[in-house]
């Protein structure tokens, strides 16, 4: 039973996790790497994944819009980690509460709460036997992420044009 009172706040994986869970923590690992491959790997190529709110006005993206979109935010990270704090699986569904926190590549400490549904697709053949994500809903701390990704990109794109101009 849980008891949030009497319970820590870190979720601790049971010994022999299912294949959904399996696959979750092979995603966050990836992260906690900062390994784009193995992030990529875990999704199916019928992934589709929306960053929430929609307040955020953000697109629902595809296997390969969410490859692009991921790659171009990596730069913008010197390292993340992922510590989850629950995880409620029921059939080929999982729910997270999950902190990440960080540095960017300009040294801005990164904190964000965020809360996520997964939907798992079967393992298909001569894959690695596990399922794959094929569905995120991924709910951000909205002004917390705004303010953070708007400011690296500014100081990134000032850094990229101060390169071309003294090169």
């Amino acid at each position: 039973m849980f008891t949030p009172s009497q319970t820590g706040n870190t979720f601790v994986p049971p010994s022999s996790p299912s294949p959904n869970l399996q696959t979750f923590l092979a995603y966050c690992d990836a992260l906690n790497h900062w390994d784009y491959d193995k992030v990529m790997a875990v999704f199916d190529e019928t992934l589709e994944h929306r960053i929430l709110p929609k307040s955020l006005g953000r697109p629902v993206l595809n296997k390969a819009q969410y490859s692009a979109y991921f790659a171009g935010v990596m730069p913008l990270f010197k390292r993340l980690h992922i510590t989850l704090h629950e995880v409620v699986e029921a059939k080929d569904v999982i729910t997270v509460h999950a902190t990440s926190t960080g540095e960017s590549a300009t040294g801005v400490p990164y904190l964000n709460e965020s809360m996520l549904i997964l939907h798992f697709a079967p393992p298909k053949d001569g894959g690695d036997g596990l399922p794959k994500i094929c569905f995120v809903k991924e709910y951000m701390d909205s002004a917390t992420v705004l303010k953070f990704f708007t400011e690296e990109r500014a100081k990134a794109a000032k850094a990229a044009a101060q390169a071309g101009t003294t090169a």
